[in-house]
């Protein structure tokens, strides 16, 4: 009889034993699949903000200034929230805090962040307009290498960076009607034989960006020959900027309310062997033309303009930023009319600084934080 009771002894314990040791297996095993869950859930914060990433918005944000979102899941068993920290003009950090609900076994939290920052493309052109082969200019056009900010525009730079007014690589400059050079003004007024101008890299090449690299971001994009036609800024029902319209060009006279005042998208108008025909509206952004450029009218653009063939100008357009064409193909280069190309600094480094999203840093861009 003892030895019965004493085997039953035994055996109860192993059993509670057994079951002792498979209730922290199943602790632990719960433990690590809400750790897992936490984390997960803050590398989806961070890859999310990133893929989302608003350089309109962004650019906005003052140094030192925060933004939050938060991806609410809880019926899923986790919450994550983000907050994006501008460090410095270019540097952003974003901190990600994932939240995983484990019931009554409680609740684990992980705390990822990530490093990124704006790589912003640099143009180097050496006039208003940067040329490679033949132009012709001159009625009552102007070309004004003299740094000029858009009317009404704000936070631009006090101390203007003058250009020439043409630059030109080399080839022959035609002036018609044009006594003593009145229709190019600036540092000098005309570079004919400018280094820069002449050097292909000069507009394929923007330090650490190039053509492809920076079209690949274009929001707007035509085909050879498509036509392009009522160019100007859109609105939503509710009054917010329709970034998705593709006439939506920006507005860089903040006259539709000033709902797409900051709004500088990358258009990119293909075929080589094509002309981007423009007459009407205005728009604002980064201009890319893989042909021809012929502006008539009354079009209007603010940014820079990077033509691989040439730019053909008659009407009365105006371009306030920079406007290079690369004559990939020869051709001559016209500007006539009453067309304005006047140099902006402001223009051109507003539509760059929100070209591009944001890359992870190079070294040490992923870290925890506990």
């Amino acid at each position: 009889m003892a030895t019965a009771l004493g085997g039953l002894v035994i055996i109860g314990v192993m059993i509670a034993g057994v079951f002792f040791t498979s209730n922290q297996e199943l602790r632990v095993g719960t433990n690590t699949f809400v750790q897992e869950r936490a984390f997960r859930a803050a590398e989806f914060g961070l890859n999310t903000a990133l893929a989302g990433w608003d350089n309109t918005a962004m650019n906005l944000l003052a140094i030192g200034g925060t933004r939050k979102i938060v991806y609410d899941s809880s019926a899923k068993g986790w919450r994550d929230s983000v907050t994006i920290t501008r460090l410095n003009a270019t540097s952003y950090l974003i901190v990600s805090t994932g939240t995983a609900f484990g019931g009554i076994q409680g609740h684990a939290r992980r705390r990822n962040a990530l490093l990124v920052r704006l790589s912003r493309p640099k143009l180097g052109f050496p006039g208003a307009l940067t040329i490679r082969g033949i132009s012709k200019t001159g009625g009552s056009s102007l070309l004004s290498g003299f740094d000029a900010n858009p009317a009404g525009w704000t936070s631009c730079p006090a101390t203007p960076g003058n250009v020439a007014g043409l630059a030109s690589g080399g080839g022959a400059l035609d002036v018609v009607g044009c006594p003593g050079n009145s229709c190019m003004s600036g540092e000098p007024p005309a570079s004919l034989s400018d280094t820069k101008a002449a050097d292909t890299a000069t507009y394929f090449s923007f330090g650490d960006e190039n053509w492809s690299s920076v079209t690949k971001y274009s929001t707007k994009v035509y085909e050879a020959g498509e036509s392009v036609s009522s160019i100007g800024p859109k609105l939503n029902a509710d009054g917010s900027c329709n970034t998705a319209s593709k006439q939506n060009w920006g507005d860089p006279a903040g006259a539709a309310g000033g709902a797409c005042k900051d709004y500088f998208p990358i258009i990119h108008a293909r075929g080589a062997s094509s002309s981007l025909k423009l007459s009407s509206g205005s728009g604002q952004g980064i201009l890319f033309v893989e042909g021809d450029l012929e502006l008539s009218g009354g079009f209007s653009f603010t940014g820079p303009i990077v033509v691989k063939g040439t730019v053909t100008t008659t009407g009365t357009n105006t371009v306030r930023g920079a406007l290079a064409a690369a004559n990939a193909s020869g051709g001559t280069n016209s500007v006539l009319g009453t067309a304005l190309i006047t140099y902006s600094s402001c223009a051109v480094e507003k539509a760059l600084s929100v070209a591009i999203p944001p890359k992870r840093v190079v070294e040490r861009a992923w870290m925890e934080v506990f």
